[in-house]
Order: C-alpha cells, then sequence, then structure tokens
C-alpha cells in the first residue's frame, strides 16, 4: 500500500463528512485512518453512523491531544508514507500528489507542504496575516539549530511510515509538530518543502491555534536541541 491517510479530528461536525470525502477521492492505493480525539459536538455521532468499510474509525476515550491521535494513526499504518489531513480543511489535499512524487525520486523521509514557499515579502504578509509571525519564529530558529532553511514548519504534513514509527515523541498536544520536526532535524534525517495551497480560518469560523501556543512551541524546540539526550531516531 503506496499510502496511509491519517485523519485527525476534534469538534468539526461541520467538516468531517468533506474531509473525509477528500480523503477518499485521492488516486491513489490507500488506507483511511479516521481518529477522534473525543469530539464533544455530534462529530463522534456522525462518525458513528459511517457504515463505510474503506474506513477505520479510531475513537480516543478523552481529549488527548492532536499529537496523540497523529501517533495512533501512525502505529495503525500500513501504508509506506503517511499523510495527515486536519478536517479544518485549510489545505488543499491535492498536495499529497506533490509530496509523494518527490518522496520517491529523492527517497526523503518527510515533505513539509509550506505556505510561505513562494512568498519573498515577509514584513507584507505579517502585517496581512499577524498569526504567521510564530511559524516565522519557529521556522527561523529550527533553521538556526540545525543549519536548514525552511520556509515553513507548521504547513501540511508527509512522513515516511517506517521512519515516523521509529520517533520518540513526548508531546501529544500543542508541541507535537514542533518535537517532530525537531527530532527529524535532529537525526539529520532528509527533509524537502514543496509549495501548498492554503486558506486559513478565522477564529470566527473555528480556528484553533492561538497566538500564546508560540510559548510552548519554542520551548519544545529548545528543549530537544539541548536538553532531551535522545537523538532522534530510536
Amino acid at each position: 500500500m503506496k499510502l496511509t491517510v491519517i485523519v485527525t479530528v476534534y469538534n468539526e461536525e461541520k467538516t468531517i463528512l468533506e474531509a473525509i470525502k477528500q480523503a477518499k477521492a485521492l488516486a491513489l492505493d490507500k488506507q483511511i485512518i479516521v481518529v477522534d480525539n473525543c469530539s464533544t459536538d455530534g462529530t463522534k455521532e456522525i462518525l458513528k453512523k459511517l457504515d463505510d468499510p474503506s474506513l477505520e474509525i479510531i475513537f480516543q476515550p478523552q481529549n488527548y491531544g492532536y499529537g496523540q491521535s497523529v501517533k495512533t494513526g501512525v502505529s495503525l499504518a500500513g501504508g509506506e508514507f503517511v499523510f495527515v489531513h486536519n478536517t479544518d480543511l485549510e489545505y488543499d489535499i491535492e498536495c499529497v500528489y506533490k509530496m509523494l512524487d518527490i518522496a520517491e525520486k529523492e527517497n526523503l523521509d518527510a515533505v513539509f507542504g509550506s505556505r510561505l514557499y513562494e512568498k519573498k515579502h515577509i514584513f507584507s504578509i505579517i502585517k496581512a496575516r499577524p498569526y504567521y509571525l510564530g511559524t516565522l519564529i519557529t521556522t527561523f530558529l529550527i533553521n538556526l539549530l540545525y543549519r536548514r532553511e525552511f520556509t515553513d514548519i507548521i504547513g501540511a504534513r508527509f512522513y515516511r511510515a517506517s521512519v515516523f514509527k521509529k520517533i520518540e515523541v513526548d508531546s501529544t498536544k500543542i508541541g507535537f509538530d514542533f518535537e517532530v520536526v525537531s527530532r527529524f532535524c535532529k537525526a539529520g534525517l532528509k527533509i524537502k518543502e514543496v509549495p501548498v495551497s492554503y486558506t486559513p480560518r478565522t477564529s470566527r469560523q473555528g480556528k484553533k491555534v492561538k497566538a500564546m501556543d508560540i510559548i510552548p512551541a519554542v520551548m519544545t524546540i529548545l528543549k530537544v536541541k539541548f536538553l532531551d539526550k535522545k537523538r532522534g531516531v530510536v
């Protein structure tokens, strides 16, 4: 099997069916794993009514955090690669084709989908979308610590499953993505970026990322680099 799509969901009753529809529409040999992080808004009930043998649906008994949803999905992944499909629908799932193509051609361990890959005017970006400041700060920090040249470390995510399964990741909530990229970089793994189409939600529409999330993000990056003795891959 070429690909496992992990659909992570928490309180997304308005978008969960569309997210699953998009995953099913991918013209690839694939496995689709839906991980519900103990939703309370009706999402869980929608999923329970689905009678679809092409889906593997996991209901977590409590809200363990987004990172645990990804880790649960990865542990069950049968595909060569894993794509994390968030049900906020901010990223165009069609980026999977580009990610798979470059991962296979260049034998990569991960591919990041960058929202800023082709953006050059950083200050105008921050002025238009202030919440990008956290992305720029954490991306700069990763580049500085590991001599990388990323443009966006928290965009869409595509991993080689066998590699991800060897990574020890402690975070389950806000720091999760930042710990993953830190451990991949610390282990010297092969990562490249591709540009992705991105349509951000507003807080009114249910955007869950907050400005204060930058604090645990930076703390996680620094912890992995300076305080954690793990190299990144078991």
